[in-house]
């Protein structure tokens, strides 16, 4: 999370935003009102649609989608925040964990959130934080010997695959995952593997997994009867 964060006042100019965004090399910038509380954000997505929308223009037909594009010009013209901004604001509580924040992200299909406290403004997280976080994952996490590492490959498989501990023959030695069985498909084989390297502490992944086709063979239509 960045903090403190620069913020704008919603009668400011939409200059002194483009400021902000080029000072900070944060792509949104908060908007607050006279006692501080956040009201509106202005990211570069409604900067840009400024640039987009420069060249030329035509009167506003007066047809049944006029309110949408007079709501549109105004966004796209006035130098006021008020008009540029975008509100409400999708924010994220500070207790709130990595996982439930990259959800709001994706789900909204926005690049930036802010970070509130008792409705305050505390911070602000960018997908690039979180693809921070990853790498900069503590070591403290890491799980310690080879039984622990084995011990939570099966349990990563159980919580993310559905997968029961008997069903796959987990092994790991100096940190080296193997995994023996069969499992229905390529894709489940593939999966098993990916939840295995998610692990902390492993090296590696052997994937001695065999594909069966039980279920296919199951599913082949029977011969015609002459």
């Amino acid at each position: 999370m960045t903090s403190p964060v620069t913020t704008i006042g919603e009668d400011q100019n939409v200059r002194r935003a483009i400021e902000i965004i080029n000072a900070t090399q944060i792509g949104a910038v908060p908007v607050v009102d006279n006692m501080g509380k956040m009201v509106g954000i202005v990211t570069e997505g409604d900067l840009l649609r400024r640039i987009s929308s420069s060249n030329g223009t035509r009167p506003i037909p007066r047809t049944r989608g006029r309110v949408e594009t007079l709501a549109n010009y105004i966004k796209a013209r006035s130098w006021r925040i008020r008009d540029v901004m975008t509100s409400p604001v999708v924010s994220a509580l500070l207790s709130a964990t990595i996982s439930q924040v990259a959800d709001l992200l994706l789900a909204r299909a926005i690049k930036h959130i802010p970070v509130v406290a008792d409705e305050r403004l505390v911070g602000m997280v960018s997908r690039r934080d979180l693809m921070r976080a990853l790498v900069d994952e503590p070591s403290g996490s890491v799980a310690s010997g080879d039984d622990a590492i084995c011990t939570a490959v099966r349990a990563r498989l159980q919580a993310d695959l559905g997968v029961l501990p008997e069903a796959i023959e987990t092994s790991v030695r100096d940190g080296l995952v193997t995994l023996r069985g069969e499992v229905e498909s390529s894709l489940e084989r593939d999966a098993a593997r990916v939840a295995a390297e998610r692990v902390p502490g492993v090296h590696g992944v052997s994937n001695n997994l065999q594909v069966t086709y039980h279920m296919a063979s199951r599913m082949k239509p029977a011969p015609l009867k002459h």
